[in-house]
């Protein structure tokens, strides 16, 4: 792992080709400030996350040309707005917008705007195993559509560069899955239906993450959970007993971590009974029996604490 800062053009030009590939650096802000958070997971995977004050770039004819390798570049703007432009195609990208695009092909990044952070995944298209037409389709449109898959590979790799806040999970080979969830996120963009990671550990993965963001539904419940990942009940018990908890008892852990942080704050006027309910508690009976005997204290002593 690497953390590279830098306060030059030049000098943040020698970064990205030395973490990317070579690129040429057509603009800067004044003052800029880079910083790149990058982590090779293996030979043909590495992750990045991109902090800038503000610049353009372009991969030019003549250096995708000369490129080594068959890499594709998955990226998640996560702040401010740019545009990408590849194959004559151009996509203009805001927070949670997430672009694909080829290293062995010219593009140009206009990344002008200030305060500008990428998360990119930079992978062999050999790797994946994914048909080639596939490939060509997702480089030829560009934008991948707002899916619970996107969201998924990049919540697992943020954790995987420093300063990255990202899924805390400990997995056999970080490569692996990230390999696995980004399978999963291009073919889920050209299905009707989720397209599910292949492997134990990612599809653990895409597991925690459905449950963290739909916990709030109080009819969420085991089944639920396995119905939407195409699993049997022993199947999805079998996922979590490597994490040494049950299904259900995540889901109650992950409903009572929200209630407690809604009950720290002081802004958040709602009754005790209102904030269990809206992190998924259907009674208020069960949610203080269950806050009690997690924390200690019923969710109002915890309030007033």
């Amino acid at each position: 792992m690497a953390v590279l800062e830098v306060e030059t053009a030049d000098a943040w030009e020698d970064v990205v080709s030395s973490c990317f590939v070579p690129l040429n650096c057509l603009g800067f802000e004044p003052a800029f400030h880079g910083r790149m958070a990058h982590a090779a997971l293996d030979a043909g995977l590495s992750v990045s996350l991109v902090t800038t004050s503000g610049t353009s770039a372009e991969r030019s004819a003549r250096l995708a040309a000369h490129a080594g390798s068959d890499d594709l570049h998955l990226s998640l703007q996560r702040s401010a707005t740019g545009l990408v432009c590849a194959g004559g195609q151009r996509v203009a990208v805001r927070s949670g917008s997430v672009s694909v695009y080829a290293t062995d092909a010219p593009y140009y990044l206009d990344y002008s705007a200030p305060g500008q952070q990428q998360l990119i995944v930079q992978v062999s298209r050999s790797s994946l195993g994914l048909p080639r037409d596939l490939l060509d389709a997702a480089r030829r449109r560009l934008a991948v559509p707002g899916l619970a898959a996107a969201r998924t590979l990049f919540g697992f790799v943020a954790g995987q560069v420093p300063g990255g806040v990202g899924a805390d999970l400990w997995v056999a080979d970080a490569a692996v899955v990230a390999r696995d969830l980004a399978v999963a996120m291009l073919r889920s963009s050209f299905a009707t239906a989720p397209v599910l990671p292949r492997t134990p550990d990612g599809l653990r993965v895409a597991v925690l993450d459905f449950v963290r963001e739909n916990a709030a539904e109080p009819t969420l419940d085991v089944d639920g959970i396995a119905r939407r990942h195409y699993v049997s009940r022993r199947r999805l018990y079998d996922l979590f007993e490597a994490l040494g908890t049950t299904p259900g008892e995540h889901l109650r852990a992950v409903r009572l971590r929200a209630a407690a942080e809604r009950l720290a704050d002081p802004a958040d006027l709602r009754t005790v009974a209102d904030i269990g309910y809206a992190c998924g508690f259907d009674d208020a009976t069960t949610f203080t029996r269950a806050f009690r005997r997690v924390f200690g204290v019923t969710p109002r002593e915890f309030r007033a604490g």
